[in-house]
């Protein structure tokens, strides 16, 4: 015969395992892993369009001055005086306007010109390439060589760009193995501020 506290202590281990077998059943799913995180758009993205086209832009404008040398015959191109406007931005003119009354007649650091590198010209062949640029800057490039006067070799040039009233102009330049245009032309305007040296020959006692 069963012992009736047996049968109900069995009866109740039956009926706990159901409800957690039924616990388990109803238990929710755990949740979905996030996608990946794809790689910054960064690193893949293109240049954006306005960049683009300020650097077609800046190139335009080296480009077209450096046509004026493709040839020397009945040029009349003056970066540093006639055209100074055409190539040079305000602070840039100003600086040189600065430095030819400081020199007050005398030969500067101005002795040529800069945009070939040179005092006298054949036909000019440039590459203009252009670094980087935004709606108001740019940074450009030129190699270039005169084909009328080969023995000169390649000769090569460094630009800061920058817009004026919508046009590019130049701020900055650095011919190959020299300081700046703008650091030689304050570096001369300080030195003449402070006078001629008293051991200058040239200089009457």
């Amino acid at each position: 015969m069963d012992h009736p506290i047996g049968a109900l202590r069995q009866t109740a281990i039956i009926a706990l395992g159901a409800a957690l077998a039924l616990a388990a059943c109803g238990k929710p799913a755990p949740p979905a892993a996030p996608p990946p995180t794809p790689p910054a758009a960064a690193n893949t993205a293109a240049p954006a369009a306005s960049d683009t086209a300020d650097a077609a832009d800046a190139k335009a404008f080296l480009d077209g001055l450096y046509a004026h040398y493709k040839t020397s015959k009945n040029n009349n191109f003056q970066m540093f005086d006639a055209n100074v406007r055409e190539v040079f931005d305000p602070a840039t003119i100003q600086l040189l306007n600065q430095d030819t009354k400081a020199l007050n007649g005398d030969l500067g650091v101005i002795d040529g010109d800069w945009l070939c590198d040179c005092q006298d010209f054949v036909s000019l062949k440039a590459t203009v390439a252009v670094q980087s640029a935004s709606p108001t800057d740019a940074k450009a490039t030129a190699d270039f060589t005169d084909t009328g006067m080969p023995g000169q070799g390649a000769r090569h040039a460094a630009f800061d760009l920058v817009k004026v009233n919508g046009a590019w102009r130049i701020h900055d330049i650095t011919d190959q193995g020299e300081a700046s245009l703008r650091s030689q032309l304050s570096d001369e305007i300080k030195s003449l501020a402070k006078g001629p040296k008293k051991s200058d020959p040239n200089v009457a006692p």
